[in-house]
Order: structure tokens, then sequence, then C-alpha cells
């Protein structure tokens, strides 16, 4: 990894050390915290992790109920980043295809993540792909993700599926899931999962929204609805010749029954990933961005400090003091 005054960049594929990437480009806004998981499949090894501030085990002396050690406490909520992306039939997996160029920027002055790579499938598509992710920080119960997918020499039908999912096992349980579901429902235009912590009687409830663009023209789209029995979620796609690019944002809200009514979580998330749908890419992000920039400032951090100062403000001031880097 290299660093520089405001980013940690990674410029290598190195399938070994995919826990550590996923430890030190991980994100939080103080309520939502992600591990650099990323977004698409991928069969090699990984370790997923969602969390949400204030949703504990009650026993963080252990590593029962899904906790690791570097989990601080904090159990494993339905992970919401996942985008399921096919080319045809082909699932997109880093760990089968052939990986041509790999770039991972962490910007800790915007708090946004940045991924891009370069791979080959089994049956020889080449494509380019661009991901960005940020939790906002003017809005702390809504991330939002941009997947784009350019074809280089593929012709086809690209898709994605845009899920939340509820498959959070406690390893040390005979695999005993984390999570009750309660309720799973998708619509034409949002898709929500709500569940209870198992033994506990704290609720989770995310939704999600999508946009769906090619050659930056928007789609209107009639996706195939996913209601599984601990899945939420879309499947779309267009299909796409040579030099086309077509790209996705997926919009999410979260929230939980320590800060919201109970029943009222499903109505309130569907709507606040609404809400930010229609307020777009551009403006979460440039609102995100001004908080962030704006603690920077009151930090008194500037782009002449070096990368030691920074580094040592960034559980307080980006943080915000809900640290998913304690190993």
């Amino acid at each position: 990894m290299q660093t520089d005054s405001w980013n940690i960049i990674e410029e290598d594929f190195h399938p070994g050390k995919q826990l550590e990437r996923e430890i030190a480009f991980g994100l939080s806004n103080g309520y939502i915290a992600q591990r650099a998981n990323f977004e698409e499949y991928y069969s090699g090894e990984t370790r997923l992790g969602s969390y949400v501030n204030g949703i504990y085990s009650q026993n963080t002396d252990t590593d029962e109920a899904g906790l690791l050690n570097d989990d601080c406490g904090l159990l494993k909520t339905p992970n919401w980043c996942g985008i399921i992306v096919r080319l045809n039939e082909e699932v997109v997996d880093l760990a089968t295809w052939e990986v041509l160029s790999f770039k991972s920027v962490l910007n800790i002055q915007e708090g946004v993540l940045e991924r891009f790579f370069e791979a080959v499938s089994p049956r020889k598509h080449k494509i380019e792909v661009t991901v960005k992710r940020f939790l906002s920080m003017a809005e702390t119960e809504v991330a939002a993700i941009k997947y784009s997918v350019k074809s280089i020499d593929f012709e086809g039908r690209i898709s994605f599926m845009p899920v939340i999912d509820a498959n959070v096992i406690n390893p040390n349980d005979n695999n005993e899931q984390l999570w009750n579901v309660l309720q799973v429902k998708t619509q034409q235009n949002v898709s929500y999962l709500w569940a209870q912590v198992r033994h506990q009687k704290i609720q989770f409830c995310g939704a999600h929204s999508y946009a769906l663009y090619k050659n930056n023209e928007q789609l209107k789209v009639n996706p195939t609805k996913i209601e599984k029995e601990r899945i939420a979620g879309f499947s779309m796609g267009a299909d796409v010749k040579a030099g086309d690019n077509i790209y996705m944002n997926k919009y999410v809200a979260i929230a939980d029954s320590l800060s919201r009514p109970n029943e009222n979580l499903p109505d309130y998330v569907c709507r606040l990933a609404l809400n930010s749908k229609e307020k777009g890419w551009q403006k979460l992000f440039e609102e995100h961005r001004g908080v962030c920039t704006a603690r920077w400032f009151q930090a008194g951090l500037t782009d002449e400090h070096n990368i030691e100062n920074q580094q040592s403000l960034i559980r307080t001031v980006f943080m915000n003091n809900m640290n998913i880097h304690c190993k």
C-alpha cells in the first residue's frame, strides 16, 4: 500500500491479503460501518462486515454471536452493499477471472472509497470496472454505491443484482443465523429487509433503490423482483456492445429500533431510500463531502499536514469514535 497526504492507495491485487485490505479500506460515518468487501461476488477468502453503531453482542468478551477479535463488540448486520454482476451468465468474480490491473483508493479527506480493475472472464470477455462507495456524513442513515462496467470486447447482456442479504451466521454455534427475518418486500422502485437479532429484541431494517444508466443515459427498466427468505433486491440489465458503458447507482437507507420506533422502520427506510434516489448521486455526495471537509477544518488539518498527523486524528474525526479497525 501507498499513502500520500489524503489517500491510502493499493495498486495491485493480492488475494492472499484480502482480509487485511478489507480492514484497511473500511468506511464509517459514525452510525454505519462497512468493511471494504467487494460489491460483486467474490469466491475467494473474504469476511463480510456490515455494522450499525449500538447493535452489540450480548457477550463481547468471547468470539460468540458472530464476533471476531476485530469487531469491537459490534454485531454483524445484514449485508447491504452486495451487487452481483453478470456478463450473460458469467458472474464477475475476481477469484476466478484474470485480473489485468487493480487499484483501490481510500480518499480520507472526502470519505469515499474508489476501486478500479480490468479483468478477463473464463470465456475471454474483457471489461473495465469502476466502483465508488461512500457512507453519508450528512445523512448518516444513507449510503450510496456507483458500479460502472465498460465493455472492451463483450457483446451481450450485462446485468446487476443489488441485494440486502440477511445470511449472517455465527461460525461458533453450528452456523446459526444471527438474524430472524421479519419481512422481505420488493416493489418496483424500492426493496427492504426487516430483521431482528436472534435472542434479542433489537431490530434492523434496510432499504435500497436504484438508477440504471447506459452511456450516461438513464434507462427505464422493469426489474425482476427478488423476495427470497433472507434476501431482498432486484435484477436488471441492458444489452451492450464493445465500447458501451453501463452503470448502476444503489441508494441504501438503514435504521434500527434503538433510534426509531419498531413499527415504522420499513416505511421510514423506504422513504429515505427513495428520497436519496430523487436527490441523486451528485447532490448526496456533495453534501457528504461538505461535512467531511468541515470536520477536517475544525480539527485543524490542512493539506500541509503530513500523513502521520492526519492518521492520528482519523479515529476522532473521520471515524467519529466508531472504529472497526481495532485489530
